[in-house]
């Protein structure tokens, strides 16, 4: 029998509290539970030493559960004397720990990959205690895998020579909670997360061979990186649970000591994709709703959005476009064309075209111009015509839409002229104003939409320096009833300068001004002009000379809650559309949009990071329906027809109150208005609404169907969904006991997990675990450790009246016998008969049901012992007397 003095015990809770500060005397509760257990339980049946680490021991080896899964076919058991798992729901127990294959024994976390990607893996996390100067530390090893139920254990190397990847490993980095998503549409894509308490958020991507530590905020980040600075109660975690029941979309909640974050990660295909923006299209011919799209050209591909800025689409090669990246594109006939390029060596790739507003592309083969110096740059359109400047290809132009594409020579007296290296279109009434590498050409078309070569005129925009002739962008404009051209010039060589060109003559002069930087983009609202490029947005409000003083610097920048989060001061602004009060800006990292005619700004930055959430939103106890801020347990219920609900755990922090609360969507409308208050446009959008439902927190949740089961200190609560929600209902405890009603567990035994596997609800708790078929409640089975050997001991030992404990007699009977036990002070004085003559068959004892004998700490009288040691005995009919020690403590 091992016992344990009661000044150990305690100093063991004492390291752990005193380690993490007196405001987190909770966080640590269920590894002082841990510990204790390990502590305070005597003889304990403990793991032989295996003669291979590829075989488990047998036998159960731990009355104390905190975590259960469903792993392979099997239930495994997280609990401090290591990893205990059946795969004949509980008829055999096998078990590893740290003699056959176990970084530890203590274990923290469990997580199963049940689905392809990983093979059937199950993750472990533990912890191992070491001694400093006198005092007992925990400390996390990490993580730990398996491929093959546990013949081979493999742990993850966070350290120097491995990940390098700081506090993982150590004091202080417990990790309390494991999920994951297999996403079985890519194979590849395995998503992994773990919660580290002062160690952060995790997250990896590839079924946790590599990981990287995730914040919600650039303030967080900073916070936990600063040198010498614990973690704030925002970067202290705790539990984590992955949420698939939002389409494509993966949403992981992560439990905090500051409250709970909401992790959302958009697929590419259903979010701005695109860094690069080289173009913003609104859809001119969308009919009814889809009127309100804005389609996106950029770097890695197409992006469709709303007019009020969501929700979004991209598309890629892989659903048709035949290349990489789009750099031109138009709204035309019902259709959209876009001009795509290869990236690494920015040859054309040919048109793509689309007649379901962007949900799906097809190259159009009918358009001859592909390879380098052949890209399609520019669209245009006149009536039924569709024109496609294409570089050295020259100007195309269709008649039906994209079926077939006609050449078209700008000079038709030298086919080989640079005239004929058409880089901008642009229709300027029955006029068609091409830019070229020698300039402007402005073609005259007729009633027919046919050329008229005659009346062509070449304007060669700046004479006195040819290697600035390349006209890449033109826009026209009416100001003050007189029509103005406007060019956008870049150099034919690197001895030229860029120029932005105005003619308010018919394009017969045009005035320039050399900036020395690149200018994308020309736009208008009323008088004021718009030039957009490497110096941001400048503007005249008068529609001035460019090459004068009046053109002014617009600066964007994006504010909430009177603080500036994000600008384009650095930005290049590579395009500009406006709408009426929406204004679009496209630049070399994502968009900005605003509603309200420039007054308040949104940027949106495109998120590449594989790791990275496209968003992240805090909840606290200041929102309703939340009570407490640590959050020590996260669970989503996924029912049929209607969505996920999030359970929480809730306990005060800085702030709040034990309880349990609920999450619904809610479907809510938006709405948009302009300048003058008035709605012009809405969307719907998911809200979360939180309810409390319950005045303590859980530990674990587990649900079958409609129904929750909540693992709390007060025991295994559980409730209707529905009827909870509306009101109707309340929560019910369920009884752990036998067939004839006797208790199962110790009064009082708090339940740490619960978990729903193959037909049984198995409850784990703080003094034994059990299993109940989830179609008979009264169906119950008891598992819990015993000592083979014939020697007597009591637990839990130290034992306290101040938690309303009872303490359990292990004796052994070989054959039918009459018991009789009592307890004696340190003088050997008697002080309560526990068990008197009693007729018992042969076992081991304590049994399920009627075989549990306890003493609560009171003498005959009554009343409570004295704080001290003392002793029992017990007493066989046939004349054996065996004694046991115990501890009572305040």
């Amino acid at each position: 029998m091992m016992f344990v003095p009661c000044e150990l015990a305690l100093a063991v809770c004492a390291v752990i509290f005193l380690e993490h500060g007196v405001s987190k005397l909770h966080t640590k509760q269920r590894v002082c539970i841990i510990i204790l257990a390990a502590l305070l339980l005597p003889a304990v049946a403990q793991a032989g030493v295996a003669t291979s680490f590829e075989l488990p021991d047998t036998g159960y080896i731990s009355n104390v559960v905190i975590d259960i899964i469903e792993h392979n076919g099997g239930v495994w058991f997280a609990t401090g004397d290591g990893l205990n798992f059946s795969f004949d729901d509980g008829e055999t127990w096998l078990s590893y720990d740290n003699t056959n294959g176990l970084v530890s024994s203590s274990i923290t976390g469990l997580y199963s990959v049940n689905a392809g990607g990983s093979d059937n893996r199950i993750w472990i996390a533990s912890t191992h205690e070491e001694e400093f100067d006198g005092e007992l530390f925990i400390l996390s090893d990490g993580l730990s895998y398996s491929d093959d139920d546990g013949d081979q254990w493999n742990r993850i190397n966070f350290g120097p020579d491995g990940l390098d990847i700081p506090f993982v490993w150590g004091g202080d980095r417990t990790i309390f909670d494991i999920t994951g998503h297999h996403d079985e549409g890519d194979p590849t894509d395995d998503w992994m997360f773990f919660t580290a308490f002062a160690g952060g958020f995790l997250a990896s991507r590839d079924g946790g061979m590599s990981w990287r530590r995730i914040y919600p905020s650039v303030g967080d980040s900073i916070q936990f990186n600063t040198p010498n600075v614990a973690p704030s109660f925002r970067n202290r975690y705790f539990s984590c649970v992955a949420d698939t029941s939002h389409g494509d979309s993966l949403f992981v909640w992560a439990g905090t000591a500051g409250g709970f974050f909401q992790f959302v990660y958009a697929i590419p295909s259903e979010k701005p994709f695109s860094e690069y923006i080289s173009r913003i299209v609104y859809c001119d011919t969308c009919p009814g709703e889809d009127s309100n799209f804005v389609y996106f050209a950029g770097d890695a591909g197409f992006t469709r959005s709303t007019k009020t800025g969501g929700p979004f689409i991209s598309r890629f090669e892989a659903d048709g476009l035949p290349g990489p990246s789009l750099i031109s594109m138009i709204d035309f006939g019902g259709k959209l064309f876009a001009g795509t390029i290869n990236p690494a060596d920015s040859s054309s790739a040919g048109m793509a075209e689309s007649s379901d507003f962007g949900d799906s592309f097809a190259s159009n083969t009918s358009f001859p111009a592909t390879g380098l110096n052949r890209r399609i740059l520019d669209f245009t359109a006149i009536g039924d015509r569709l024109y496609a400047a294409a570089e050295q290809a020259g100007l195309y132009v269709s008649g039906d839409t994209g079926q077939t594409w006609s050449h078209i020579l700008v000079d038709s007296t030298d086919d080989v002229s640079l005239w004929n290296d058409v880089n901008a279109v642009h229709a300027w009434g029955d006029t068609l104003l091409v830019g070229t590498d020698t300039g402007l050409a402005q073609l005259l078309m007729d009633g027919s939409g046919n050329f008229q070569s005659s009346q062509t005129r070449f304007t060669s925009l700046i004479e006195d320096d040819s290697s600035s002739t390349r006209v890449v962008r033109i826009k026209t404009h009416e100001f003050q009833g007189n029509e103005v051209i406007w060019t956008i010039n870049r150099p034919l060589t690197g001895s030229g300068t860029p120029v932005v060109s105005r003619s308010d003559d018919h394009g017969q002069t045009f005035s320039t001004r050399q900036w020395g930087v690149i200018t994308h983009d020309i736009n208008f609202f009323g008088d004021t002009t718009f030039v957009v490029g490497e110096e941001g947005i400048r503007f005249t409000p008068d529609d001035r000379n460019p090459g004068s003083d009046e053109f002014w610097i617009l600066y964007i920048r994006e504010v909430s809650d009177g603080e500036v989060i994000d600008s384009l001061i650095a930005d290049t602004i590579t395009a500009m559309e406006i709408l009426g009060d929406t204004i679009f800006l496209g630049t070399g990292r994502g968009y900005a949009v605003s509603f309200d005619h420039g007054e308040h700004y949104d940027i949106r930055r495109p998120n590449r990071d594989t790791l990275g959430a496209d968003l992240v939103l805090h909840y606290s106890s200041s929102i309703a329906g939340l009570l407490g801020d640590f959050i020590p347990a996260l669970e989503v219920q996924y029912l049929p027809d209607t969505s996920a609900r999030v359970w929480v755990s809730n306990r005060p922090a800085a702030a709040g109150r034990f309880g349990i609360s609920v999450g619904r969507i809610d479907l809510a409308w938006r709405y948009f208005e302009d300048t003058t208050g008035a709605v012009v446009d809405s969307e719907f959008i998911q809200l979360y609404n939180w309810d409390s439902v319950y005045h303590d927190f859980a530990w674990n949740f587990a649900f079958n169907g409609d129904t929750v089961f909540a693992a709390t200190d007060g025991g295994l609560i559980f409730a209707e969904g529905d009827s909870l929600l509306a009101g109707v209902l309340g929560w019910d405890t369920l009884q752990l006991v036998d067939s004839l009603g006797f208790s199962l567990v110790l009064e009082g035994t708090p339940v740490y997990a619960v978990q729903i596997i193959d037909g049984f609800l198995w409850v784990g708790t703080g003094d034994r675990t059990v299993r109940i078929r989830l179609d008979d409640f009264e169906d119950q089975s008891a598992f819990f450790v015993v000592d083979p050997v014939d020697e007597v001991y009591a637990f839990p030992v130290p034992f306290s009246h101040s938690l309303d404990q009872a303490v359990e007699f292990h004796f052994v009977v070989e054959e039918e016998t009459n018991v009789t036990l009592e307890i004696y002070d340190f003088a050997m004085n008697l002080v309560r008969r526990v068990i008197d003559n009693q007729l018992f068959p042969p076992g081991i004892y304590p049994t399920a049901g009627t075989g549990r004998r306890t003493w609560d700490g009171l003498n005959g009288k009554g009343d409570q012992v004295a704080v001290g040691v003392y002793y029992f005995k017990v007493e066989y009919s046939g004349g054996e007397v065996r004694w046991g020690k115990l501890a009572v403590i305040p």
